[in-house]
């Protein structure tokens, strides 16, 4: 018994050994070659962030109108420490990094360089004002994963103003969203309309679906016939020491 329990502890140890994770949080972006107006983002720019064991993850902000060009305003890497980067939009107070900022209902996809697979784990994410009322849930992040072809879904209510008049982040864990993983993901936002304008929110078609989002925790634990080998491996050392015992 208790040469199986130390295979078990043996196992459980490679198991956790062998889980990737990291955070992505936009604080060392390497723009160039496809994001020359950075930290404006353009429909069509890419920049890059490191992503899980050295791998680099690639980010595209795009538009997903039909009148879309390439060139148009989506986005931008905002520096929350600098108050004269939200002239034009209410940002966020309480985050004082750099962030992600999708505008003008601008979205995002995003994934490995070399098509590893990873799962999404948690975020954190806060509304952007445009300078119109807001309700208490001014709008919607959601999350869409695609593996293989196929789209997995997660949506997720962002807070509107707090007591101070100021919007903020707040953290989100994808509940059973993060227990799949991707090819990749991509992000984009619903509006909800200004008090007394009803509860239908809409993507993509207002202009309004702004959003910031930071602190993206990725995981990629191992394929099952990984694990497989582990097992077949602690089994075989109890074997081993249960011939040495009789």
């Amino acid at each position: 018994m208790a040469a199986l329990a130390i295979s078990a502890l043996t196992l459980s140890a490679g198991v956790q050994a062998g889980v990737l994770r990291t955070t992505v949080d936009f604080n060392t972006v390497d723009p160039s070659p496809f994001a020359p107006f950075a930290p404006l983002l353009l429909n069509g720019d890419e920049f890059y962030q490191n992503g899980l064991a050295g791998r680099t993850m690639f980010f595209d902000p795009f538009s997903n109108s039909a009148t879309a060009q390439i060139g148009d305003f989506v986005g931008a890497l905002m520096d929350g420490s600098d108050p004269s980067a939200c002239m034009s939009v209410t940002c966020p107070t309480n985050n004082a990094s750099q962030y992600l900022a999708m505008l003008n209902d601008g979205a995002v996809v995003f994934g490995s360089t070399d098509g590893f697979r990873f799962s999404v784990k948690s975020f954190s994410a806060s509304w952007i004002g445009n300078g119109d009322p807001l309700q208490s849930t001014p709008g919607f992040v959601r999350l869409q994963g695609m593996r293989n072809g196929v789209s997995t879904t997660a949506t997720f209510a962002l807070t509107g103003l707090n007591a101070a008049n100021e919007l903020g982040f707040a953290n989100f864990s994808t509940g059973a969203f993060g227990n799949l993983e991707f090819d990749y993901v991509y992000a984009y936002g619903f509006a909800c309309p200004a008090p007394g304008g009803g509860t239908s929110c809409t993507s993509f078609n207002t202009d309004r679906a702004q959003f910031g989002i930071d602190n993206i925790t990725i995981e990629h634990v191992p394929e099952p016939a990984s694990l497989a080998l582990l097992s077949v491996a602690g089994l075989a050392a109890f074997r081993a020491s249960r011939r040495r015992a009789v």
